[in-house]
């Protein structure tokens, strides 16, 4: 069985409701997808601390990550997560396997792609396999042309557009079935 994390911040729950539509891809495929929120009681004195996640990501054959764009990069919280991933850079836990993103903003650049910047240079660095989105104008899915993964715009969750929610939706699928391939 093909396991995908989707981990994931959500300040004002656009975020989440983008996670939702990307487990929902990953369920499509036969895979099971583990929606894991990072949530405010698992930062202590600014650091991430919930070994229990990071142990449950360890067995994912894929991780995509989620995260708002606030002020052109990834949230807080999300760095945090990322930085305290660093005892699996040492031992190369995550080496190998798939890695994606997605994120929102309420404009439609608001430069998302520095967030995605950040995302895959994570994962680069912790020695993933990057799978962007694979949509371009002529599916309808990429109106805004964020080619690293899903850049979902709304300010409130109730203001995504159902473009970016099958975008979500692809981009889930997409991830495990190129996980499913690379396990046979």
């Amino acid at each position: 069985m093909i396991n995908v994390g989707i981990i994931f911040f959500s300040g004002s729950g656009t975020t989440k409701r983008v996670a939702e539509q990307v487990a929902a891809g990953v369920e499509q495929t036969g895979a099971t997808a583990h929606l894991i929120p990072i949530v405010g009681s698992d930062i202590q004195e600014g650091r991430w601390t919930n070994n229990e996640i990071a142990e449950r990501l360890d067995k994912c054959d894929a991780i995509i990550f989620g995260s708002p764009t606030y002020m052109g990069s990834v949230s807080a919280q999300m760095k945090s997560f990322m930085d305290a991933m660093a005892p699996r850079w040492f031992t190369g836990a995550w080496k190998d396997k798939i890695a994606s993103a997605f994120t929102a903003s309420s404009l439609t650049s608001g430069d998302k792609l520095n967030a995605f910047t950040g995302f895959c240079v994570f994962a680069m660095q912790m020695g993933m396999i990057w799978c962007g989105n694979a949509t371009n104008v002529t599916t309808g899915l990429n109106p805004n042309g964020f080619y690293f993964g899903t850049g979902a715009v709304a300010s409130a969750p109730d203001q995504l557009t159902e473009v970016d929610l099958n975008a979500a939706k692809a981009q889930g699928q997409r991830v495990a079935e190129l996980a499913i391939k690379l396990a046979s």
